[in-house]
């Protein structure tokens, strides 16, 4: 299997992550696996995951290059990782960090959460970076639905305004878009660079409800959808988003796209 969304912080950062996560009046979780590095990697290892991915965030200036700069150094460490960074458009000409992390780094892909950022995906400042990525046919990831907890709803409607000025852009929407779905659905009928990841979608837990978007959804996307877990910021087992997947009864072919095929084609593997 390969898991397409795995967080890989560092250990710091990470704590301040679950602190933030267990904090009462968050409305988060007891995280469950408070992992980081090699132990990390080994115990997503143990559930049959050959490859992960490094998924990072900044919220403030001049973490963004701390962060690429941790994932260059993990994944000349660590194989089994598929390196993906991330920018920061308050850092100022963040177009010249996208060159950095994907022409000497070679990363394959960013990830951008604009609820912690505070910045919008389709914020202008970003739009040389996305020239940049749409030439390259490098990936972008984002967070742009409302799970878990997140009161804007529009982030279909701000992809689709990046999309329409660069259409060839290859997007990752995390979640399915949770809880957006049929925004998404939409979305991904549009535009033929647009692509899922499963993290925490229909895993039945009493944190969540409604996070599904039915066996219908999987099938019609087949093609466009990537087994990803939110590991290890989650607050079950981690076979759990495996066996939710499997348990849509989706049959071995539709499975294998999406647990290895999907992810392989898409990242060039």
């Amino acid at each position: 299997m390969i898991d397409i969304h795995v967080h890989f912080f560092p250990p710091q950062l990470f704590q301040a992550i679950w602190r933030y996560f267990e904090t009462p009046g968050h409305g988060l979780w007891k995280v469950k696996y408070e992992l980081h590095g090699r132990e990390l990697i080994n115990t997503i290892k143990a559930s049959a995951v050959e490859r992960l991915t490094t998924l990072v965030y900044a919220h403030k200036p001049g973490l963004a290059e701390y962060l690429n700069n941790f994932v260059y150094e993990s994944a000349s460490q660590y194989p089994e990782l598929i390196p993906f960074g991330t920018i920061f458009a308050g850092d100022g000409r963040c177009e010249n960090v996208a060159k950095t992390i994907f022409e000497d780094y070679t990363f394959i892909a960013i990830k951008l959460h604009p609820f912690v950022s505070k910045e919008e995906v389709d914020d202008k400042r970003f739009f040389p970076v996305y020239e940049i990525m749409e030439t390259m046919g490098k990936i972008l990831v984002t967070h742009t639905g409302s799970v878990p907890i997140y009161q804007s709803t529009d982030g279909a409607t701000r992809l689709r305004s990046v999309l329409s000025r660069f259409p060839g852009l290859k997007v990752i929407v995390a979640h399915c878009g949770a809880f957006e779905y049929g925004d998404y659905h939409s979305l991904v009928q549009d535009f033929e660079s647009v692509y899922f990841d499963t993290a925490m979608n229909c895993v039945h837990n009493e944190l969540f409800s409604n996070n599904c978007p039915g066996r219908q959804f999987f099938i019609d996307h087949q093609d466009r959808i990537l087994f990803g877990s939110d590991f290890p910021n989650i607050p079950y087992e981690y076979s759990y988003q495996v066996e939710a997947i499997k348990k849509l009864g989706l049959g071995k072919s539709v499975e294998r796209k999406i647990f290895n095929d999907n992810a392989v084609k898409l990242l060039e593997l």
